[in-house]
């Protein structure tokens, strides 16, 4: 059923209820937009990857690719914090809490402003330093710096848009964020060939026309949430300075923020060893992340619904569909790892020639981007069930958990590229994501069911928490009048 709110009883809204319903079909439901939504932002990727790639050469592609693990560094807490705030606007929303919604929204506005503000300043200076530690090639250099400069600062155009389309998501709309996301990729998708082909203005000119495609996502998400969802229609009162807000805010948002940050130092590692090899395997490492990346992001969307669905279910204590929720959609994510695996090897070589022009094509290079392929996909299933769990313990509130996951990546990556740095070799740097993998699983999957424990038994039934009311049955004017 639609989340009913106050003062439109009759208006339709694109927003899913998950506390009621079959969990795996609520979840298949609210998550099916999101992977589309990443599939659309995958390929508008590989459309702005092709661009540099076909039209600016072989070592533009190398210089773009080479920031990847620097501005996930960065644009990784941005999101953690954005993903973090609207968790709290989940579990507020599945307890019918109305005020507490738009005081969370607002909080998540101020805070955004205060934290990516500084980030920015921070992120423009020490671009060049990072750059230059992680043995970016002299060749790779200008165009790895013109591109990341442009892109960490524009940061707070990115925050907003992960905001906005994160709070969206957390009540259950994941509809109108991928009609949205759509909108902006064929933005930047005009705005790249613009730029970059018509204007001639390089990397640059791509790395403008994805601040300008955040930039209408935000505005245009914004607009939307404001008009449809009054729930979510903050007033000045709801940002007057309130230390427990802010600081629960905080306590969830930062966790996540640092835990992406801690995982992307891990690639940091991964990418230093990386460049101190061929320019051959580093372009290669890049055509094949991009292919790996769209079957990647369908795996962590997972994580995003898992995230909303427990969210809205602990609000509402539901106990009981979280852990048939999770067991199920565990199941399902299984099957997925395995069929995105068999479709990504299958096509691989027509999928790196759309990175490649002819001119830098080889054999080396394909069997290369084969290798790093078979690596990665050999674990998606492991990578599904990472996804799920921190995912889970988000939304239950357990943010640190994941923190400490997130470090266990961390050793694991630095740990695989110091040995790869040691050997100068390519298949071990493409262990790292592998390893770190499992190194979280470890600590994920058992804090996930001794969490749950504590509320429901893992195993058999409880008629007195099967019994708990559901506040999704009670009508929403009735519990906030």
């Amino acid at each position: 059923m639609n989340v009913p709110l106050p003062h439109h009883k009759h208006h339709r809204s694109t927003a899913l209820d998950l506390t009621t319903g079959k969990p795996l079909s609520r979840i298949l439901i609210f998550m099916l937009p999101m992977i589309l939504g990443n599939i659309v932002q995958q390929l508008y990727s590989m459309v702005d990857t092709v661009i540099v790639g076909q039209a600016l050469g072989a070592n533009a592609l190398s210089g773009v690719g080479s920031t990847g693990a620097l501005s996930m560094l960065i644009l990784g807490l941005v999101g953690g914090l954005a993903g973090g705030f609207s968790v709290i606007v989940s579990q507020k929303c599945g307890a019918r809490d109305e005020e507490g919604m738009r005081r969370s929204f607002a909080v998540g506005i101020v805070l955004m402003l205060a934290i990516v503000a500084i980030l920015t300043v921070i992120a423009v200076f020490i671009s060049k330093p990072m750059l230059t530690a992680m043995h970016t090639k002299e060749e790779f250099m200008p165009y790895a710096y013109d591109y990341i400069t442009v892109i960490f600062g524009g940061m707070l155009i990115s925050g907003f848009a992960n905001l906005f389309g994160s709070v969206l998501r957390a009540i259950g709309d994941s509809k109108i964020p991928l009609f949205i996301l759509i909108a902006s990729c064929f933005v930047n998708a005009g705005l790249d060939c613009l730029f970059v082909m018509a204007l001639g203005l390089g990397v640059k000119g791509a790395a403008y026309a994805t601040l300008l495609a955040n930039l209408f996502s935000a505005a245009l998400t914004f607009i939307y949430l404001w008009k449809r969802y009054p729930a979510l229609r903050f007033k000045a009162k709801h940002f007057r300075p309130n230390i427990k807000e802010y600081g629960s805010h905080l306590r969830l948002g930062l966790p996540m923020s640092l835990q992406m940050s801690v995982i992307s130092i891990g690639m940091i590692f991964c990418q230093s060893a990386l460049n101190t090899l061929s320019p051959t395997s580093v372009t290669a490492y890049v055509a094949a992340s991009k292919v790996d990346g769209l079957a990647t992001s369908i795996l962590n969307t997972t994580g995003t619904a898992m995230a909303t669905f427990v969210g809205q279910n602990y609000g509402a204590k539901r106990y009981d569909r979280i852990k048939t929720g999770v067991a199920r959609f565990t199941v399902f994510a299984t099957c997925m790892a395995l069929g995105l695996a068999i479709i990504e090897l299958s096509l691989y070589r027509p999928l790196i020639k759309l990175f490649i022009s002819p001119s830098d094509r080889s054999e080396e290079l394909f069997e290369y981007a084969l290798r790093f392929l078979l690596l990665n996909s050999s674990f998606y299933i492991m990578l599904g069930t990472l996804c799920i769990s921190r995912g889970a313990l988000q939304g239950m509130g357990r943010g640190t958990i994941a923190l400490v996951s997130g470090a266990m990546e961390v050793v694991m990556r630095v740990v695989i590229s110091l040995i790869a740095m040691h050997f100068s070799s390519f298949l071990i740097v493409c262990l790292c994501n592998c390893s770190s993998w499992m190194a979280a699983n470890i600590v994920l999957l058992p804090a996930f069911l001794l969490t749950l424990r504590k509320y429901i038994p893992l195993f058999g039934t409880s008629s007195r928490l099967e019994k708990l009311p559901n506040p999704s049955e009670i009508p929403f004017v009735d519990r906030v009048s």
